[in-house]
């Protein structure tokens, strides 16, 4: 619970922490000093702690092959002052009492680099730029997630992406996933969205263990996760067994300075980055630059030149800093070899008792996971008890008994059958402007809808069509 107290004292990703951590050699030992140099404590302490503390973290610096000058100290001792101002709002001074606290009553599960789960990619960011990589990470879902795969697949680009970046960001998501690879995104409307639910359809028609994971990386605590629209998204990852991560304590605000820095995990956790599409102040050209100073592969979508939302693509393109992506149905050229997920780690957290350390992984088991009335959940689990298939062959379900947005959906489905169309979510979003325009005005509400109804048991993907799993009338 050290790396997490320390991570509650910082405001963001801090380089003269994880200097001051490669000195002392441990948290603990940090924590311990923090509290001693504290201004609250008699001066004779508070000197000779800090004489400690300023010693570290010159060895620290030394020792990351960094130079320990005069206006480097500078700043370490303002930092300092920041940390002990900060301590004093934590509920105790003692980070082991408060366990509960830091993991919200055990809800979020937490570990740090001693954690079979750690991706150790992430030390990239200390040997190949001048940030340090997280302290720890909080997380919800499975922590498998972050090493089944060796080279994950980052997939970014813009929020306001068009029908061709979806496209893009939804199928390379998909086959990446089909070939065991992990997929990486922010989680965000758009293009983040799109490759998540790419990643999450790989698992239609497929055994579960054979396909990858999608890994969401997110700019605030986990009870900050946003947008609210991406709820069904984000339940669907963590029963899929992805995993939902920050760097950040919970109850931390996204704000908007945290999403430059959460793309640099992104980035470190990425073997490859492809940038379906961008626009030129896209914040997914700051994840193409953070993978492009790590080394990682870089690619990118080229588009139109006259539609401003390929912009970004082009440049970085024109610039050597990304090669052009040829086709989005053509992953392998881009991926390392397909695999199953790794499973090492036999020993799930669930099955593990929760103990105040780092090296236990705090995890609640979905199935106890607790909802308001009327929230996504309750809805989605009210939804398969009505809905689910019995050995028998597939029930019988009411448009009436659906939810108002999922009926509109099952209509548009119909109307395509009855019109001898295929029913793909491009199909639907064209139809839905026709019939439904203000229940379903874009292609991020199409694949949401999709995804809660195939939770539920009503429908289910066959490559891209949309059909029913149950008889609707």
């Amino acid at each position: 619970m050290y790396r997490a107290a320390l991570t509650f004292c910082l405001d963001d990703a801090d380089a003269m922490m994880y200097a001051l951590l490669k000195g002392a050699g441990d948290a603990a030992n940090v924590w311990r000093l923090l509290s001693e140099s504290h201004p609250k404590n008699p001066s004779s302490q508070c000197a000779a702690a800090l004489g400690k503390l300023d010693l570290a973290f010159t060895q620290g610096l030394v020792r990351w092959g960094r130079k320990p000058q005069a206006s480097v100290m500078k700043t370490f001792h303002t930092a300092l002052a920041g940390w002990h101002n900060r301590m004093q709002d934590m509920p105790s001074d003692d980070p082991v009492r408060i366990a509960d606290w830091f993991t919200v009553d055990g809800t979020q599960w937490l570990i740090g680099p001693d954690s079979p789960y750690w991706p150790g990619q992430l030390e990239d960011l200390a040997l190949k730029s001048d940030w340090a990589p997280p302290l720890c990470l909080w997380g919800k879902g499975d922590p498998q997630a972050l090493t089944s795969c060796p080279k994950p697949v980052g997939i970014v680009g813009s929020r306001d992406v068009t029908e061709y970046g979806r496209y893009v960001a939804h199928t390379l998501a998909e086959q990446a996933a089909a070939l065991g690879h992990t997929v990486v995104s922010g989680g965000a409307m758009g293009t983040d969205a799109a490759a998540h639910w790419g990643a999450l359809n790989a698992f239609h028609g497929r055994r579960s263990h054979t396909v990858g994971r999608t890994v969401a990386v997110f700019a605030g605590g986990l009870n900050h996760m946003g947008p609210t629209r991406n709820r069904s998204l984000f339940e669907r990852i963590e029963t899929q067994s992805g995993a939902l991560i920050s760097e950040l304590c919970p109850n931390t605000i996204p704000e908007a300075r945290r999403f430059l820095l959460r793309n640099r995990i992104i980035a470190a956790l990425s073997s490859t980055v492809v940038v379906a599409q961008a626009r030129l102040r896209s914040g997914a050209l700051n994840t193409a630059g953070w993978a492009y100073e790590l080394m990682r592969e870089v690619y990118a979508a080229p588009g139109d030149i006259n539609q401003p939302a390929n912009a970004g693509c082009n440049r970085i393109i024109s610039e050597n800093r990304a090669a052009l992506l040829c086709a989005a149905t053509d992953v392998e050229s881009i991926c390392h070899e397909a695999h199953h997920p790794s499973t090492e780690h036999v020993t799930h957290p669930e099955a593990t008792a929760p103990q105040p350390t780092l090296r236990q992984v705090h995890a609640e088991p979905a199935s106890r996971h607790t909802c308001k009335p009327g929230s996504p959940s309750t809805a989605s689990s009210d939804m398969r008890t009505v809905t689910a298939a019995s050995a028998d062959g597939p029930r019988s379900i009411r448009l009436n008994a659906l939810p108002e947005p999922q009926r509109v959906l099952a209509s548009l489905i119909k109307e395509c059958h009855k019109r001898h169309l295929i029913a793909t979510p491009d199909a639907l979003l064209k139809m839905a402007r026709q019939q439904a325009p203000n229940e379903i005005s874009d292609i991020g509400t199409v694949l949401e809808l999709v995804g809660a109804m195939e939770l539920n048991g009503i429908i289910r993907r066959q490559a891209d069509e949309v059909v029913f799993s149950t008889i609707v009338d």
